[in-house]
């Protein structure tokens, strides 16, 4: 908008055939217009600094008057910060939070006084971040604090400032701007000693927890040992546990390095080469829900222990878990070991399910390869299928009468009857033997008559 256009308004007017630009025009005084505008500068800079002057003063002054009120102030402070900071309510208050209030004021107020004592203030407040964050404080509750504590000390100065009448309240503005600057850079002081601090603690602590978490894996009758352990875990001594194995198939498979969240269940986690071992404080939900919160992706597979009681108990829960883990059929399979405890016999004496597999299955591997192939492969839908020869059938695309004739043969061959139930669990066991413990578990063909013995696998009987 123009200026001549709002009523009373004069559009300035310079002498014809000059500028307004030319500082070299004398002005009404007689003095040159860069000198007036030099002279006004000086003005505005000496009224800035007696405004300055004058705050300082004021600024003294009431640091000395809240200085004098000594522990009253303190007092007054320790329970503003208690009333609006959750966590520093009793009793999770800091034991020494009222000596540091009153320390880290005393500083604050000292070096508005003398600025050379802003060095203390600056140690005082690292030292506080640094031991905020080794107590495990948390950071918010801490700046939290820190504020609140700044806040009071400026409602302090407004206080003593009107109540005893030591200046001029209008120059409180500008003591604002000097109690909040070095309010702001305190605190940003704290919060750097404290995360520089934390970062330190937080790795001492998660290597601690490892440490720990893997002796309670190893050792066995131990509780002294398993009463710490669940003190500093912060965990129940008898509480329901259980153990899940991962472990991963290269060359795609990678153990995750994050725990899983499942609702209601406390997990921890601790790593051993290609497996994450998984400790599960379930409390009272069930192992159903673990499994279900357990997912085995792409080269990953899941083995979990049945429930144990007590951390004592973790070693044997670890070891279910591992025997879990090898019934596993393929990639991206979950096994809980109290649906396959016939498989984990079965892997807990390698040794003897190789002798039954030789024992129960020897005449099999005097018949040409494929010819024993499909027999293994009808006995095994066929056992899948609860004895069915129509579904087993169905399922092999064949006739039921020629699943009947490879039942009948296989009877002929190893001399067992599929009709009794001692031999239909000989037969059971040692087709999974056969396949947990693949080829090192199947028998060597029998030598022929004046030929030397074929070794067979080892045995321990």
């Amino acid at each position: 908008m123009h200026t001549n256009a709002v009523p009373g308004s004069v559009r300035p007017t310079t002498p014809a055939g000059t500028t307004r630009g030319d500082e070299r025009l004398p002005a009404a005084n007689g003095k040159p217009r860069a000198e007036l505008r030099r002279e006004s500068a000086r003005g505005h800079d000496e009224a800035a600094g007696a405004v300055e002057s004058t705050a300082l003063q004021l600024f003294d002054r009431a640091c000395r008057r809240l200085l004098g009120r000594g522990t009253d102030f303190t007092d007054t402070v320790v329970e503003k910060i208690r009333a609006e900071v959750q966590y520093y309510a009793d009793p999770l208050a800091p034991p020494d939070l009222r000596r540091s209030v009153s320390t880290g004021i005393r500083h604050g107020l000292e070096a508005g006084l003398d600025p050379g004592r802003l060095v203390d203030v600056e140690r005082y407040t690292r030292e506080l971040g640094i031991r905020r964050a080794e107590e495990g404080r948390p950071l918010d509750e801490v700046m939290h604090a820190y504020r609140v504590a700044g806040s009071e000390v400026w409602s302090g100065i407004v206080r003593v400032v009107e109540r005893h009448g030591l200046g001029d309240t209008r120059q409180l503005v500008h003591v604002a701007e000097l109690v909040w600057k070095h309010n702001d850079r305190d605190a940003v002081l704290v919060a750097d000693a404290y995360r520089q601090v934390a970062k330190g603690v937080a790795s001492r602590h998660g290597e601690r927890v490892r440490l720990i978490l893997a002796a309670l894996l190893e050792s066995r009758n131990e509780p002294d040992f398993a009463r710490d352990a669940a003190a500093i875990l912060d965990l129940p001594l008898d509480g329901r546990y259980a153990v899940a194995m991962i472990g991963a198939t290269p060359p795609y498979g990678r153990v995750p390095e994050t725990v899983p969240e499942v609702r209601g269940i406390r997990i921890l986690r601790h790593t051993r080469g290609q497996r994450a071992v998984l400790v599960a404080h379930l409390g009272d939900r069930p192992l159903d829900a673990l499994a279900s919160g357990l997912v085995a992706g792409t080269g990953l597979r899941i083995g979990i222990s049945p429930v144990v009681q007590g951390l004592h108990s973790l070693s044997r829960a670890r070891d279910m878990a591992g025997l879990a883990l090898r019934t596993c059929r393929a990639d991206g399979e979950t096994a809980r070991l109290d649906s396959r405890l016939p498989d984990g016999l079965l892997l807990s004496r390698p040794d003897l399910s190789a002798e039954l597999t030789l024992r129960v299955l020897q005449p099999m591997y005097d018949l040409e390869p494929a010819d024993r192939d499909i027999l293994f492969a009808t006995l095994g839908v066929w056992i899948e299928n609860g004895g069915s020869a129509v579904q087993t059938a169905r399922h092999m695309l064949c006739h039921r009468n020629t699943v009947l004739n490879r039942l009948r043969r296989f009877e002929q061959t190893t001399g067992l009857a599929l009709s009794r139930p001692r031999d239909l669990v000989q037969l059971t066991l040692a087709l999974d033997a056969l396949r947990l413990l693949g080829p090192s578990a199947a028998p060597a063909p029998s030598a022929a008559p004046g030929a030397p013995e074929t070794s067979r696998p080892p045995s321990a009987l």
